[in-house]
């Protein structure tokens, strides 16, 4: 395993960059992932979240729960119209291409570079919601 393979001041660099991406932490919108929210009715609200393609659909319906409740101020909100998508953003890099070459102690980047597109995929829950009426 690569982990084993590398010590020293490199293993939590390298590890940190190895999970980077997998875990979605809630937050607001941020030009690419996040909650957004549009108010819809003087007590309802249209919200979405947008998160690694690795998010599971249950963690990003609990976000818009989450993000409903601080919206409405309510300890009981109810979600309808949920939908789930998956979209695709193009952006081009010209980052270093290719893999790190790990050679005893030593970890080596690859030097050469060009531009090139790189694609994420990405989920997108949304939902409308307003306080839960309780009967």
């Amino acid at each position: 395993m690569i982990i084993r393979a590398i010590k020293g001041k490199l293993a939590a660099p390298v590890l940190s960059l190895l999970l980077s991406g997998c875990i979605s932490n809630y937050h607001a919108w941020d030009g690419v992932k996040g909650y957004q929210e549009a108010q819809i009715d003087g007590a309802g609200y249209k919200v979405s979240y947008v998160a690694d393609h690795a998010t599971r659909w249950t963690v990003l319906d609990e976000y818009l729960a989450r993000r409903c409740k601080q919206l409405i101020g309510a300890q009981t909100v109810a979600l309808m119209d949920i939908r789930h998508e998956i979209d695709s953003v193009t952006v081009m890099s010209s980052a270093a291409i290719g893999a790190p070459v790990i050679s005893g102690d030593q970890v080596t980047m690859p030097v050469s570079s060009a531009p090139h597109e790189v694609v994420f995929r990405l989920k997108k829950a949304e939902a409308r919601c307003n306080v839960a009426l309780h009967e």
